[in-house]
């Protein structure tokens, strides 16, 4: 059965509290969207980008294999990559019974689904397939969380995610905060003109940038290969106190490893590298190694990890970036007494599970009081959220000549 078109409902305004809470009701009086797709055909993989290397990896644990792979830029492969041992073609070298006959998985979440299933449909595909609906049908082979469907509310779920709307600093969070549940619930892309995806900033969006000052600690926890700490470093021209990264991944921790030791002496002290994960709890917890970006801590853990709490570590941090899979709710417990003390920006990951819809932003107002709570997605496909809570006083004390606000902070 093929699934129904792909929808996109377009908004020329950003919603206040009273229309937030309007399209709220709307997009909870519809059906939801059809569960998870499991893959017991053979079937086409479209995109060999960075999504594209995680899906490959999805599809060994998971026991499957793309008859053929789509990619505009097939013939630039080399025959090193790791797409050399699959069919990969180009958009016009796919025969039309192919394109007939085989699901297609999108394995591209950079682009609205919506336009991009219909171009794919016009070109003679007829079953099209977000990638991450394929991983959610398959949970219990690979940890990656990021294709939940967002389930029946009952009353009292409904009214704090009601309260969490009213209280999100500005309308373009509330903006953002109903696509996010409009993708998980109704898998229908939401946009609003005035409040843009913006590809090109996570955890340095301007509400963060603007009260950077060169005496940051930075914690960049789920630091994977210092993509993160390296855009921090170079936004800030090298002018910051300190960098502690935490990374528990073996092959991840050794990409870092490399670069620290590239760097000047008087740059590199002021970095620290854990080899830990971040939790609420401290010992050694179930852990899949070897996932790139989705090494986690997990039931169904192939090892363990050396944990510990962010208390645990008794740093004063200034700003705390948290990627962790799913586990940054437990990330935040476990350093309560750590951000009250030194009330630290906050910059955190909310795609990976239901916690995103209010349970963490609830935990976060009710804990992280005289804080400006923001809510901003940062890719398409119910992916790329990230909440960012910024201390009101360092917008009091913040400097006029701060040198981070005329610095491009785009991620490399």
């Amino acid at each position: 059965m093929i699934p129904p078109e792909p929808m996109a409902i377009s908004f020329d305004r950003l919603p206040d509290t009273t229309v937030a809470l309007g399209l709220l009701g709307k997009l909870l009086a519809g059906p939801s969207a059809q569960g998870p797709r499991r893959m017991n055909s053979p079937f086409a993989l479209y995109g060999a980008g960075k999504l594209g290397l995680m899906a490959l990896d999805f599809f060994r644990h998971a026991e499957l294999a793309p008859a053929v792979v789509v990619d505009v830029n097939a013939a630039t492969l080399g025959a090193e990559s790791p797409w050399n041992r699959l069919s990969i073609l180009t958009p016009a070298e796919v025969p039309e019974a192919t394109k007939r006959d085989l699901p297609l998985v999108v394995s591209i979440a950079t682009s609205r689904f919506a336009d991009l299933a219909q171009s794919l449909k016009s070109q003679g595909w007829r079953d099209v397939i977000p990638f991450y609906d394929v991983t959610e049908a398959y949970r219990d082979r690979y940890p990656l969380g990021n294709g939940w469907f967002m389930g029946h509310l009952d009353a009292s779920g409904r009214e704090s995610i009601e309260r969490v709307l009213a209280n999100w600093y500005d309308d373009q969070s509330r903006a953002h905060h109903l696509q996010f549940m409009a993708w998980h619930r109704l898998r229908q892309d939401w946009c609003f003109e005035s409040a843009p995806v913006d590809q090109d900033h996570r955890y340095f969006v301007p509400e963060v940038v603007s009260v950077l000052s060169e005496r940051e600690n930075f914690v960049d926890a789920g630091a994977h290969r210092g993509e993160i700490a390296r855009a921090f470093r170079h936004g800030l021209a090298d002018q910051f106190e300190s960098i502690l990264m935490l990374e528990p991944d073996p092959a991840n921790a050794a990409v870092i490893e490399a670069e620290l030791s590239e760097m000047p002496p008087d740059l590199k002290n002021r970095h620290r590298l854990l080899k830990v994960a971040l939790s609420d709890q401290a010992g050694h917890l179930p852990f899949f190694p070897g996932l790139g970006y989705a090494s986690q801590l997990t039931g169904m853990g192939e090892g363990n990890a050396e944990a510990v709490t962010l208390d645990d570590l008794a740093v004063a941090p200034s700003f705390v970036k948290l990627h962790l899979e799913g586990h940054e709710w437990e990330a935040l417990r476990g350093g309560l007494a750590t951000l009250r003390r030194h009330r630290p920006i906050l910059a955190m990951t909310a795609y990976h599970n239901e916690a995103g819809l209010w349970p963490l932003p609830a935990w976060l107002l009710d804990n992280l009081t005289s804080y400006r709570h923001y809510f901003r997605l940062h890719s398409w496909c119910g992916t790329g959220a990230v909440i960012y809570c910024v201390p009101e006083e360092r917008h009091e004390a913040s400097p006029r000549d701060n040198p981070a606000r005329a610095t491009p902070w785009v991620r490399s």
